[in-house]
């Protein structure tokens, strides 16, 4: 008879193993589900961008279930947790499903306790879940009819969490945003800088577009910036925009970079609004102040804005006659046009974040301002007194997608993350094909002669980063005249090749000037001068010249200095003249450089952002080739850095 029962029960097996079941998998379906597996469900399901290997607060995490845990903490589903131990293998209890679900809502409300009285095991339920779970309860998610909750409980087996999961996902009407901001021309996937380009953007467009309505806007400083669309003044990102299905887009100060008139010209071969509603000329909008457009059964009012620092901070040749009115005071009167007409009112803003959390905090209409200008990361929507805001860093460094929750046709919540590059995203071939002719024309380019110098052009890293140079004066004197200032300084760090004497090509500049610096006014005192030039020259030892060397020693035009090194540091330089006469302390005076000098980098603290009067946008290779091809003078080696002995 066992014998008989062991062949009965091996038979079994045999018969569901031929069906493709095993034992092994009967097992883990059954098992009781731990916080980690069901973090790494959830975060699976709302498609959570992951990012392998960034560190976490928890010390008890796998390589295997870091990227989950990662997104849930980046995205505030796991907030709140202040313990070195995330505990993934404990069991997930109810309420703790219930709180990581209502977190990864990000809601709008709070909701009342008192929803959770006719619980018979109410006060078993953890005081600081209880806002949480009284969410879930008036969403649906939990049935008030039975009189238990039983906060304890555990998930006995896989199929349970995924029924939680699966009635969570019907419970919400969701309708996608994928916004982008600050790309400023960065169109070609680069690994090396960590930007995505519009190849991969666009494929995950489409993957989310495949699982929601979804709207595509832009946030502004998007036409000017690199070679590919700058050659063209910015028909490339027309092209791209259009093959992608952009929605609309906001303009930004940097999109007046080729004049106002491009501008309107670009606007018309756009098949989405370019938008701004406090941009006057005239005593009348310059471009559409809003849109209305039609998303998921819901109809959306899109409101754009461009900062008002835009008159300082772009060249005034772009914007002669143009105004831009105060942002806050405009979105406010554009709310009360479009009341009635639409569900829903969301702004696409290149007013900077200070500027765009007002909006959220003093205009109840508005759901989600959808920022730029400020190069913000902003990892999940920021929830405000009223409105949400978000925003994606830079240069495609990061893509945003923030996702409108609905129920009961009610928008109650915002969530949403930041996807960033990896291998395994993948590119969109119909774009790539877009992009190929202005790659293939850039590349042509680059092997264009744009000038011919009888000199060599010292550029090598022992000199640049210790002495002046004839390459360091040359640069120099380019930014100088490029932003009609009283003098220019750049670090040496920047300068990364000699130019050969000869024939110079594209390329050749572009190896001396590989990054993407670009050219910044400031106005600084002549204090502040005096402390940037004692910075440049702490470390300069004429005994070991190889030891000195300082990526942030500075090249200059307009001025003159001589220093001692045989003194301390912070008391070497001697005398400075500034365009024939002795510079004065208490005197301001207009400053060229590169956005990361002019930012604080390489420890100019003397520097700052408030101190930037204009970032043109122009990377620095632009610069000087702009000025080779003017036929510019080669300066010398002339004293200019004097080494007092």
């Amino acid at each position: 008879m066992n014998r008989l029962k062991r062949a009965i029960i091996a038979g079994i097996i045999l018969l569901l193993a031929s069906a493709g079941f095993s034992l092994e998998a009967a097992e883990a379906s059954n098992k009781e589900i731990s916080r980690g597996e069901f973090i790494q469900t959830l975060v699976t399901e709302l498609g959570i961008d992951l990012q392998p290997g960034k560190e976490l607060p928890f010390a008890d995490i796998d390589d295997k279930l870091n990227p989950y845990i990662e997104a849930a903490y980046r995205t505030n589903i796991a907030a709140g947790m202040t313990a070195s131990s995330f505990a993934p293998n404990e069991k997930v209890t109810r309420e703790q499903a219930y709180v990581f679900l209502i977190r990864a809502l990000n809601l709008r409300d709070d909701y009342d306790v008192e929803i959770l009285t006719g619980f018979t095991d109410k006060d078993s339920i953890r005081a600081d879940y209880k806002n949480e779970l009284a969410a879930a309860a008036a969403l649906g998610l939990i049935d008030t009819s039975h009189p238990q909750f039983q906060p304890q409980a555990v998930f006995e087996n896989m199929d349970d969490v995924n029924q939680l999961i699966k009635s969570f996902k019907e419970s919400f009407d969701i309708i996608s945003v994928i916004h982008t901001n600050d790309t400023h021309g960065r169109v070609l996937h680069n690994p090396e800088n960590k930007e995505l380009g519009f190849a991969k953007i666009a494929k995950i467009i489409n993957d989310v577009r495949a699982k929601n309505p979804t709207f595509v806007v832009d946030n502004g400083d998007t036409i000017h910036g690199t070679n590919y669309v700058i050659m063209d003044k910015g028909q490339a990102l027309a092209e791209i925009y259009n093959a992608i299905q952009y929605d609309a887009m906001a303009a930004g100060n940097h999109d007046f970079n080729y004049g106002q008139d491009r501008l309107l010209a670009l606007k018309d071969q756009f098949h989405f609004p370019l938008l701004s509603a406090n941009i006057m000329k005239n005593s009348e909008h310059f471009l559409p102040p809003y849109t209305i457009i039609e998303k998921g059964g819901k109809t959306f009012g899109l409101i754009g804005l461009t900062a008002t620092d835009t008159e300082v901070k772009t060249h005034p040749n772009g914007i002669k006659g143009i105004t831009f009115a105060d942002e806050v005071a405009t979105a406010k009167k554009v709310v009360r046009e479009l009341a009635g007409k639409v569900d829903e009112i969301l702004v696409l803003s290149h007013s900077g974040y200070e500027t765009e959390i007002k909006i959220a905090d003093q205009v109840p209409e508005i759901a989600v301002v959808f920022g730029g200008h400020s190069h913000t990361t902003i990892e999940t929507p920021e929830k405000r007194k009223y409105g949400y805001v978000t925003q994606s860093y830079e240069h495609g460094k990061a893509l945003g997608q923030a996702n409108l929750i609905f129920h009961d046709e009610k928008l109650i919540g915002v969530n949403g993350f930041l996807y960033r590059d990896s291998s395994d995203k993948q590119e969109d071939p119909n774009i790539a094909a877009v992009i190929k002719p202005y790659q293939e024309k850039v590349d042509k380019m680059m092997g264009e002669s744009v000038a011919n110098v009888n000199v060599k052009l010292e550029g090598d890293r022992l000199y640049v980063r210790t002495q002046e140079t004839n390459l360091g004066n040359l640069i120099a004197d380019a930014l100088r005249y490029a932003l009609d200032t009283d003098i220019a300084l750049t670090n040496g760090g920047g300068i990364r090749a000699t130019i050969e004497a000869g024939d110079v090509k594209r390329k050749d500049v572009y190896a001396a000037f590989p990054f993407d610096n670009t050219a910044v006014k400031a106005v600084l005192t002549g204090a502040e001068i005096k402390a940037a030039l004692e910075h440049s020259v702490r470390l300069f030892n004429p005994d070991d010249i190889k030891a000195s060397e300082n990526g942030g020693f500075l090249h200059v035009s307009g001025l003159s200095f001589a220093f001692d090194p045989a003194k301390p540091a912070g008391k070497r330089v001697q005398e400075v003249v500034i365009n024939g006469a002795v510079l004065e302390a208490n005197k301001t005076y207009t400053v060229a450089t590169n956005d990361f000098i002019a930012a604080g980098g390489d420890g100019y603290e003397m520097f700052s952002s408030d101190k930037i009067e204009f970032d043109s946008n122009d990377e620095y290779a632009t610069v000087l080739l702009e000025y080779l091809k003017a036929g510019k003078e080669i300066p010398a080696v002339e004293e200019r850095i004097k080494v007092l002995r």
